[in-house]
């Protein structure tokens, strides 16, 4: 593999997690919107965050076996297409409930 390629694969991984940890750390910036549209409590949909940290933590020593089982390539394409489903999917909750356990257990 040549050395400016690696830079390539390097860049690409910075970018994707920057829009990872962007798109989890938004939520505050939502949050005040969010309590007004769904008249959910802000420590309702604050937990979330709460809950969403807890999973990242955790879920950090199953991604990491299953990355040494099958490659990086294949975790980071898992996780992606995790990510976006689970976003897409918390954007639609229609409960306090269901956004807690989209956004807090699946984006986490």
């Amino acid at each position: 593999m040549s050395l400016s390629y690696r830079w390539v694969i390097v860049a690409a991984g910075a970018l994707m997690s920057c829009v990872a940890i962007g798109t989890m750390f938004s939520l505050a910036i939502f949050l005040e919107p969010m309590a007004i549209d769904t008249n959910w409590s802000r420590a309702g949909i604050s937990s979330a965050m709460t809950l969403n940290f807890l999973v990242m933590g955790l879920g950090g020593f199953a991604w990491g076996a299953i990355s040494d089982r099958f490659g990086a390539r294949i975790v980071v394409m898992i996780g992606a297409v995790l990510l976006g489903l689970a976003l897409v999917l918390a954007s639609r909750a229609g409960s306090l409930l269901s956004f807690q356990i989209t956004y807090g257990v699946l984006v986490g």
